[in-house]
């Protein structure tokens, strides 16, 4: 029998070695699992996204647009991964509900007595994050307030939003291994000069 003040090799404190080995493990080449919160977190953000989008009319509130948002995230985490076996300690929001407006690039949720209010034609950004166990899921969109199939979106709203589109499809094609990030520059500098829009950027590289 072991004496009392004797500790097991389990109650030791780990080595940094033994710690970044555990961390190792979980990613996404190792654990499958990694790959399913990876799945919920982004199953999450986009049903979130659509929720939002339906919130961003004429006369709505930003701030209250962003609570609810976040709300939303909260919640729809809250459902997933209960059970004691899962291990998932964390959950929720991994990045705030913003809604940015015409001038306003991103990164725009405000306090209620800083909110503004939404008009009709107003061009909004949408972006928010959802988590499962620190595995982040990110979701986007670009919307024109009160367009419809019948009131479609033009001018140079519909320029940059398309333009932004094309870009986006660009780089998709682009990020893959071999290719570096000058040739993913030049080509959304060579389709924001097609539609005559400004890119948010300053770079040499795309002028080189």
């Amino acid at each position: 029998m072991e004496p009392a003040d004797k500790k097991s090799k389990k109650d030791e404190p780990k080595s940094d070695e033994e710690d970044k080995d555990e961390e190792e493990e979980e990613t996404l080449e190792t654990s499958p699992a990694v790959l399913d919160k990876h799945k919920a977190a982004a199953k999450i953000a986009q049903e979130v996204l659509e929720h939002v989008k339906k919130l961003c009319v004429p006369g709505a509130d930003i701030a209250s647009i962003c609570s609810e948002g976040d709300k939303k995230i909260e919640e729809s985490a809250a459902k997933v991964y209960t059970s004691k076996k899962s291990k998932v300690t964390e959950k929720g929001i991994a990045f705030p509900t913003c809604i940015s407006v015409n001038e306003i690039c991103g990164h725009f949720s405000p306090l209620k007595d800083e909110s503004k209010t939404l008009a009709d034609d107003d061009l909004v950004k949408i972006d928010l994050g959802c988590h499962i166990d620190g595995f982040i899921a990110q979701v986007a969109e670009t919307i024109v307030v009160g367009a419809s199939k019948d009131k479609k979106v033009k001018g140079k709203k519909a320029d940059v939003i398309l333009a932004t589109r094309k870009a986006f499809d660009a780089a998709i094609r682009l990020i893959k291994e071999g290719n570096i990030n000058n040739q993913v520059t030049k080509m959304i500098a060579k389709i924001s000069e097609v539609y005559k829009t400004c890119l948010l950027y300053t770079s040499d590289a795309a002028d080189e």
